[in-house]
């Protein structure tokens, strides 16, 4: 029997302890500004990363995801570098830890860790504790997975289009060669759709969908883009060298996802729609059955963001109305973890896969280095990189 799964994890803490390729992290920075911080470190990282740290700083706590950590060692504590939940459960008022300064995620999504007691506890008394005015600061590891993720929105497009899982599925159940006319899930002749001259559409152009769109350009595809503002932004954040688009020139268009005309109009042009946006309450929902029903015929839905984006029975309903969806590949899911025996497992035109897309090679070594370049903006009294602003939930 399966283990049981915690049914309200949004996503599993990252386990990938494999150190980053040679060549990919860029030196530390001056460590005469990192000696002299204390770390409280509960994030799983290779031994590698472990010395690199270590050698980084003063002091450096290292209690790994389980171990208990003694509440004596708290009042010492300058930054943090945590789990996707946030600051450890001995920390439930930042009362505790009077010198703290900042708290890095070694993941994208931060509503979990928006949602920690002490936080939480924080804003309700207007970045007040005990009275006296807190600036503990919070960022995300946004950047870290635009080595896979992005590849992943590649591989499933090609997946789909050639629908490789049915060709797949009876070699391997049947040992046999298939037959062309068996393998188009529509019941028609098989051909593989091309990527040449069609339109992808960039729901959120961050990190991910940035670089997703210079790789399906590369395959000939025609970008468009939505976001808030409705406009191009320049590439902030952690950047990988040679990844996303740094100036936003990329599309040919943009549409803010607060105006529903131009929204309509974003849908209508997409014959891929590549969703990266996060979990917030604007985002909870918002791809809806009307919104899916401005998508042109036969278009293919790919999902990197959150599951929280579109309802199962949304998506489901847009795959089976005549003209619906062509196919959809999703690596996050409303619920997540998906239910055994959901149809969406079995549906002959969706690919599912266990939100692991962005578990990366060297994931915690880079989301270590966002830690590090961040411990030295602390020091030197900069703004931190990929701050995480409550007003607007990321």
């Amino acid at each position: 029997m399966a283990p049981a799964v915690d049914p309200n994890m949004i996503r599993p803490p990252p386990r990938s302890l494999a150190p980053a390729p040679p060549g990919l992290l860029p030196p530390p920075p001056d460590k005469a500004l990192t000696k002299p911080l204390t770390v409280l470190c509960t994030v799983g990282v290779s031994a590698e990363c472990e010395e690199r740290l270590r050698d980084a700083f003063g002091t450096f706590h290292y209690y790994a995801e389980g171990e208990e950590i003694p509440a004596d060692i708290l009042p010492s504590i300058d930054v943090m570098f945590n789990t996707w939940t946030g600051p450890p459960g001995v920390v439930s008022d930042f009362a505790q830890t009077p010198r703290l300064k900042h708290v890095q995620l070694c993941s994208s999504g931060a509503d979990k860790a928006m949602a920690s007691a002490p936080f939480q506890k924080l804003v309700r008394d207007g970045g007040k504790v005990a009275g006296v005015e807190r600036n503990v600061t919070l960022a995300n590891a946004s950047g870290t997975h635009v080595l896979t993720i992005p590849n992943w929105v590649v591989g499933m497009l090609v997946n789909v289009y050639h629908q490789v899982p049915r060709q797949i599925m009876i070699a391997r159940n049947e040992q046999r060669w298939a037959l062309r006319p068996e393998i188009d899930a529509g019941g028609g002749q098989y051909y593989a759709r091309v990527t040449h001259g069609r339109m992808a559409g960039m729901l959120g152009y961050g990190q991910l969908g940035r670089e997703s769109a210079r790789l399906l350009k590369a395959m000939g595809m025609r970008i468009v883009a939505a976001n808030t503002s409705g406009k191009a932004t320049p590439q902030d954040g952690y950047v990988i060298p040679g990844t996303g688009d740094a100036d936003g020139s990329i599309p040919e268009a943009y549409y803010s996802t607060k105006d529903a005309a131009q929204t309509r109009e974003f849908l209508s042009r997409c014959d891929v729609l590549v969703a990266s946006l996060p979990n917030t309450p604007q985002t909870a929902g918002w791809l809806d059955e009307e919104k899916l029903g401005h998508l042109p015929p036969n278009a293919v839905f790919l999902n990197v963001g959150r599951g929280s984006l579109v309802k199962s029975e949304h998506l489901l309903a847009a795959l089976d109305r005549p003209s619906g969806l062509f196919g959809a590949a999703i690596d996050v899911t409303d619920p997540e973890p998906l239910p055994d025996g959901h149809p969406l497992y079995t549906h002959p035109r969706v690919i599912v896969t266990p939100h692991l897309s962005g578990d990366t090679e060297g994931e915690m070594d880079i989301a270590a280095d966002v830690f590090l370049r961040n411990c030295a903006r602390v020091a030197e009294g900069k703004e931190v990189i990929n701050r995480v602003h409550f007003e607007r939930g990321y």
